[in-house]
């Protein structure tokens, strides 16, 4: 039985604990607004798209396997439905080939050839991630129903002094958030996530730091993503743009661009 269980069962129904409980839920609430404000207030609740030029560094088992000139493109649809963010990423010096999330469930691989569809799984995994990441909680999720943010403790982290909020949502995602107790400023988000193939769990850590103000906005320069303790992922951004005019076209397939129909994957013992 999770946390939002408990409450909607009345189990806790010992009323200094319920009182305590409401306690904590409403310094949880007035972390996440001074986090939103530490962020740039109604700038970056108003932030309409975002572009993020730098390097990306991936890694395989801790050993750098891969590094690239990166852009990362997003837009916010706050008129669609369900996830409301759509993401491009292009990598290479001639941005020649990049891959596509956009509306309705869709994802695209692009390249000079042409592009290819995504499979349903990889869109299916960027939804959650999306879903789960700090700076779309505190963009767009915040006031979606069933939100539930509850004050964890002040604790030491990285060699700072944060606040942690634990985060659930109407469908029992649960995200930590790990704020800075000075700026309130992010500095960690994590998660775990059931994988699907083994029903194991996956651990998902992100750090967030070097930020910087733009047009309004503070945000970080340099994030570091990790999965199961092993680091996987590191962009350091060399230039951010904020509301420089992007839509939801950005986002969509060219006409002229060719269409490659994706490989099947062949049958066991064919």
């Amino acid at each position: 039985m999770t946390r939002r269980d408990l409450i909607k069962s009345g189990l806790i129904g010992v009323a200094p604990a319920f009182v305590r409980a409401q306690t904590i839920q409403e310094k949880g609430r007035k972390l996440i607004a001074e986090a939103q404000q530490a962020l740039g207030g109604a700038k970056f609740l108003g932030m309409r798209d975002r572009i993020e030029e730098g390097r990306a560094f991936s890694y395989h088992r801790e050993r750098l396997s891969g590094l690239d000139v990166g852009r990362f493109e997003t837009f916010y649809d706050d008129a669609a439905t369900g996830v409301k963010q759509r993401d491009k990423q292009v990598f290479g010096k001639k941005q020649d080939f990049y891959v596509i999330f956009g509306a309705n469930g869709k994802g695209w691989d692009v390249s000079y050839k042409g592009a290819t569809l995504l499979p349903e799984e990889l869109i299916k995994n960027w939804e959650e991630s999306v879903l789960r990441n700090v700076m779309y909680i505190l963009r767009c999720r915040v006031e979606e129903n069933g939100m539930i943010f509850e004050r964890r403790a002040q604790e030491v982290f990285d060699n700072q002094s944060v606040e942690i909020v634990d985060v659930t949502d109407s469908e029992n995602r649960e995200v930590a958030i790990y704020l800075n107790a000075a700026t309130k400023l992010p500095v960690r988000g994590y998660f775990k996530r059931q994988n699907l193939k083994d029903r194991g769990w996956d651990e998902q850590d992100t750090r967030y730091a070097k930020y910087r103000q733009t047009q309004g906005v503070m945000w970080p320069w340099a994030i570091t993503r990790s999965r199961n303790g092993e680091r996987n992922l590191e962009l350091y951004s060399e230039n951010v743009q904020i509301n420089s005019g992007l839509t939801a076209s950005n986002f969509e397939l060219r006409t002229e661009t060719k269409l490659i129909p994706a490989k099947k994957t062949p049958l066991k013992g064919k």
